[in-house]
Order: structure tokens, then C-alpha cells, then sequence
């Protein structure tokens, strides 16, 4: 049976940034919710997330966005430079005057703590070491479910936000696993004084030679850190070896050293002070497109990148699960028998596969673009952007990717809704 009013209660698997802020947007809205978090309550999911002006307007309008903005690193532009250190591209992740937010580089943790620490003020129940162990019912009217430490519930709609390795999604999709796109992104933090960066540089960049893309990405507030790294082709390995090789630190270290020499001097600067206790990696998966992000009951619902899991070379991953869960709140608050949930689900997950797609396209264009010299040659001609792109972002070209007020698009949805009804009437 289809709701066609708004849930009495909401239940969020996964306690990450997307699972918090669906609380938060849920609560203002008037809907109350719980957060099941696996993990417990001090867990540490280290190192760095790239903000854009889409994402921050979402964390605006839970009255986040304040309280983190001058505990991160801002910045509008990415720069591209070449062996000579010339700029010869650019690619903005913000912008106050084209995109109402700068863009920022948080410390992931300082974001999850700023979150919980909001939750409890609005007294949103987060309850940790609570991982899912299986849905017992998918309606008709409710989800009921249980829990690996013996702990039963019920809500009238399951969210899931637990990530590319969702649990929830294995329930309903149960077939569709995460694949491996063939890249790592090997990284390590520096500080920034010890590395030699040449007058008038513009950070944060993306140093462009013969072995690739390297990146220089200031964090912290003061921008006293730099965030280094470099991505390659790798390939894929059993959940086993990805756990040996996040170990072998000394490996990761000697991959991020080799052809030290190819690299300009900001480069060899930063790989000079690189040291292997700080060595880290990430291996990029995705999934294949859903054919629906929602159970045949409608009331378990995925979101995030138990959705989409997005590569994060341009850094929306965050940004679009933040999309995802404001449209969604939204949505959920506006539910009646003129707007069901069913047709509220299908007007949301028809729009967001839209964006998704294009995001995605986006990062294939840039995962191209940092390709080492030798392997851009064998691209087909065209396949990766120019330097006229209209994908740079500096007129206003990114308009369609940071514009969009989530929660007024589905406003739109809505009254669209009553104005089809209000046509079938007549």
C-alpha cells in the first residue's frame, strides 16, 4: 500500500554524511527519524571530502554550513599546470559570485562530528553498533528489521545510506555488487611550508606531465597541509589483497615515488618530504545504472552511493548523496493522495538518475584528462576536453551542476502533480 501521507517515522541506515543530513532535513520538516550507525559511536573515517556549491547549500539549509565553513580549507578554482609550472587549465568547484558558495576541502571527520553534535541538540536518536542483519517484512504498510546484535525494529519507511557495500540494497537488489574501474588514487599528506611552491602558484592544482596528473590540494583551515597524490591504473585485487596493500604503506610509498624525475620541481618537492606512515590509497569502484532505487514496495529506498557510487575525481560524491536526501526530505513531507509516495518516488529517482548520468560522464572526461601522456595518445580523437570546454566552469558554464535548489525542484515536482490532477478533474 503506497503512503500517501507523510511517514510517521523514518528509518536511516548508515550514520555517514548523507544518512545525518536526511535526519536533519527530515526533522525540520516535521518528520521524526532514527539513525542505525554499524560502526560505534568514536569511529574515524579519516581524510579529506571536496564541497561545491550544490552540496553546501544543502548543508546550509539544515544550518550546518556555518558552523563547518571556517573549520575547512576554501578555495573556487582548481588550476592545471603543465611540466613548466604555466597554468593551462582551470576547473571551478565553487565560486561566491557565479555560484552563490565557495567551494571547501573538510576534514571528513570535522563534518561527522559537526553533524552528530546538531543531531543531538534536535534530539534526532542515532543508536551505534547497530549493522543491519536482514529486512523481516517490506510492508505493506511497514518495514520491519533486525539487527547482527539481536536488536529488532519497524518504521514506516527504511532509508538506506550505508554506502557503495550496502546492505540494504542486498535485500531487494541482491545481484548487483560493486565493480572496480581499474584506477587507485595513491595519497599522502605534507606540510605545506616544506614543499617548493613557486611564486604566484595557484593552489589548489593539478600538475599535468609525463606520468600523469599529480595533485596538490590544500586542507585545513589556514591551508598549512597539503593533500598529495596521484592516481594509476591498478589492478583489481580480492577484498583480501586491498586490505594487504592498505598495509604495505611501503609499496604504496615506492609507487608514489616512481619516475620522481618526469615530475616538475613542486612535485619532486612534495614527494621529498612524503613519508610512509601517512601513505594512504583509494581504489575506485562503481555500480551499473539501478533500474530502481526503491524495494517493489517503494518503502526501503537507497541513497547515496548505495545508489551511485560516483569516482571522486571531481568530487561529487558527497555533493550528489547531499541532493539526493534534500529532494528526498522534501518529497516525504509533501506526500498526499494527490502526490503518493509511488509517483513521488519515481518523479525523484527519474530526475537524479538524470544528474547522476551527467556527473558521471563529467568524471569520465577528467579521469581521461589525468591519464598519463602515453596512454591520452591512444584516446579516440575528441574524447577528452579542450581548453574551450564548456566544462571549466569560470563563465558560469557549471550552472547546470551547482545551480539547482533541491528542495525547491521538488516543490516543482509536486505542484506538477496537482496540476495534472487538477487537469484529470476537469
Amino acid at each position: 500500500m503506497t503512503l500517501t501521507s507523510p511517514p510517521t517515522h523514518v528509518a536511516i541506515i548508515g550514520g555517514g554524511v548523507a544518512g545525518l543530513t536526511l535526519a536533519l532535513a527530515l526533522h525540520d520538516l516535521g518528520i521524526s527519524s532514527t539513525v542505525y550507525e554499524a560502526r560505534s559511536e568514536g569511529f574515524d573515517q579519516g581524510g579529506g571530502i571536496m564541497l561545491s556549491p550544490n552540496g553546501l547549500r544543502v548543508l546550509d539549509s539544515v544550518g550546518v554550513y556555518k558552523r563547518v565553513r571556517d573549520s575547512a580549507s576554501q578555495f573556487d578554482k582548481l588550476t592545471y599546470t603543465d611540466s613548466l609550472d604555466q597554468a593551462t587549465d582551470e576547473y571551478y568547484f565553487g565560486s561566491e559570485k557565479l555560484y552563490g558558495y565557495q567551494g571547501i576541502r573538510i576534514m571528513r571527520t570535522k563534518l561527522l562530528d559537526e553533524l552528530k553534535a546538531v543531531l543531538r541538540e534536535r534530539h534526532i536518536p542515532i543508536q551505534y553498533d547497530s549493522k543491519l542483519a536482514t529486512i523481516t517484512s517490506d510492508g505493506p504498510d511497514k518495514v520491519e528489521f533486525a539487527f547482527t546484535n539481536g536488536q529488532v525494529a519497524c518504521a514506516s519507511l527504511l532509508i538506506g545510506a550505508d554506502g557503495i557495500h550496502s546492505t540494504v540494497r542486498g535485500t531487494f537488489l541482491p545481484h548487483v555488487k560493486p565493480s572496480y574501474v581499474g584506477f587507485i588514487g595513491i595519497s599522502c599528506v605534507v606540510q605545506r611550508s616544506q614543499v617548493r611552491i613557486p611564486e604566484g602558484y595557484s593552489l589548489p592544482a593539478t600538475v599535468m606531465a609525463k606520468p600523469g596528473a599529480f595533485l596538490l590540494v590544500p586542507q585545513q583551515p589556514d591551508g598549512s597541509e597539503l593533500y598529495i597524490g596521484s592516481q594509476r591504473r591498478f589492478a583489481e585485487l580480492d577484498s583480501a589483497g586491498w586490505e594487504v596493500l592498505r598495509k604495505d604503506k611501503q609499496r604504496l610509498y615506492d609507487m608514489l615515488q616512481e619516475n620522481k624525475t618526469d615530475w616538475p620541481d613542486v612535485v619532486q618537492s612534495a614527494l621529498e618530504v612524503t613519508t610512509v606512515d601517512r601513505m594512504g590509497f583509494w581504489a575506485f569502484h562503481g555500480l551499473p545504472p539501478l533500474t530502481s532505487w526503491s524495494s517493489e514496495s517503494e518503502r526501503i529506498i537507497l541513497v547515496g552511493d548505495a545508489a551511485h557510487a560516483i569516482p571522486p575525481t571531481v568530487g561529487q560524491g558527497a555533493n550528489q548523496a547531499f541532493e539526493d536526501v534534500r529532494a528526498l526530505a522534501t518529497l516525504l513531507s509533501k506526500l498526499s493522495p494527490v502526490v503518493p509516495l509511488s509517483k513521488a518516488v519515481a518523479q525523484w529517482q527519474a530526475y537524479r538518475q538524470d544528474r547522476i548520468k551527467k556527473v558521471l560522464d563529467l568524471t569520465r572526461q577528467m579521469n581521461e584528462k589525468r591519464l598519463p601522456e602515453s596512454e591520452r595518445a591512444k584516446l579516440p580523437s575528441g574524447s577528452t576536453r579542450s581548453d574551450q570546454s564548456l566544462t571549466r566552469g569560470d563563465g558560469g558554464e557549471l550552472r547546470w551542476l551547482y545551480d539547482p535548489d533541491l528542495a525547491q525542484e521538488a516543490e516543482k515536482w509536486v505542484q506538477g502533480l496537482e496540476l495534472e490532477q487538477q487537469v484529470d478533474r476537469s
